[in-house]
């Protein structure tokens, strides 16, 4: 099975012949996730708990969701009693869909590279030695297909599920190719793990669409200034530390003296006889003692 026809071929069908819920579209999607790990085998088992992880449906949202796929001849699928049920994922597109979908591919990458030179030829006396680098390397990343972006995403995280497949074929339905392949790019760059790929691939490409980026020299240059504007904060300059000195008494060894307070002569002489009466006392139990 071709993996992008049968993918082009799905999105047509709900386009043009039937709409279909989210659970409809989940379990599709997860019973291809699973073929594609059988090496598209006719016929495959899938149990019931692996599809509810995958697919994020419940059980009864499974057996409701598959038989109406299979009503509509999407897929097939036969009990085995207690051992998982076997499914079968039809094929949805023919060899001449497929022949007219690569010459609809070629034609738009050929039409599109054409105008994009037409652009850049325009506007070349006004552009500088940096935007003549970014145009380069523009030339250079072109010709990046679906296929392209997939491959690069399973060399990172393995083949994308259920949950990321639909959202990968949003992107590159907004995005040139070369530009969701860079933005992976920068994911694997980062050790980006693949319990957090679809978070941060979502920052990434919701940023530039936010900035209006949407050419892969766009991109790197946003990426460039992102990359040194956090070199920048995490090397900027700290705060001096204010030097500390010790006191005197403490460099020396010496114990603190206590704060003198001054006496007047009548608190000095009460202390005087109080101290007097206490030395008595103390004599006195002295002798007492035998």
């Amino acid at each position: 099975m071709n993996y992008l026809q049968q993918i082009r071929a799905f999105d047509d069908y709900r386009l043009y012949e039937q709409k279909l819920s989210a659970g409809q579209v989940s379990l599709w999607y997860t019973l291809m996730s699973i073929n594609n790990k059988t090496a598209w085998s006719t016929w495959f088992t899938a149990a019931n708990a692996t599809l509810e992880s995958l697919s994020g449906l419940s059980r009864s949202g499974i057996v409701k969701n598959r038989n109406v796929l299979k009503q509509l001849g999407l897929i097939d699928f036969s009990s085995n009693g207690r051992k998982a049920t076997s499914y079968r994922v039809s094929v949805l597109y023919t060899s001449d869909s497929a022949q007219g979908s690569v010459q609809r591919s070629t034609q738009s990458s050929a039409q599109h590279s054409v105008q994009r030179s037409t652009q850049h030829s325009g506007t070349l006396n006004k552009q500088n030695e940096t935007k003549q680098n970014e145009i380069n390397n523009d030339e250079d990343d072109a010709g990046v297909t679906r296929g392209d972006v997939i491959d690069k995403w399973t060399s990172l995280w393995g083949f994308p599920n259920a949950i990321a497949t639909p959202e990968i074929n949003e992107w590159l339905d907004a995005l040139p190719a070369d530009v969701v392949a860079f933005a992976i790019q920068i994911a694997g760059e980062h050790t980006v793990k693949a319990s957090g790929s679809l978070k941060y691939m979502r920052a990434v490409i919701e940023g530039w669409q936010k900035r209006d980026i949407s050419t892969l020299g766009q991109a790197k240059k946003a990426a460039k200034e992102h990359d040194q504007r956090m070199k920048s904060e995490r090397g900027g300059s700290k705060p001096a530390r204010t030097k500390e000195t010790l006191p005197g008494w403490a460099q020396t060894g010496a114990t603190p003296t206590a704060t003198r307070t001054e006496l007047t002569p009548e608190q000095q002489e009460k202390i005087n006889m109080r101290i007097a009466r206490l030395q008595q006392n103390g004599k006195t139990e002295q002798e007492a003692t035998p």
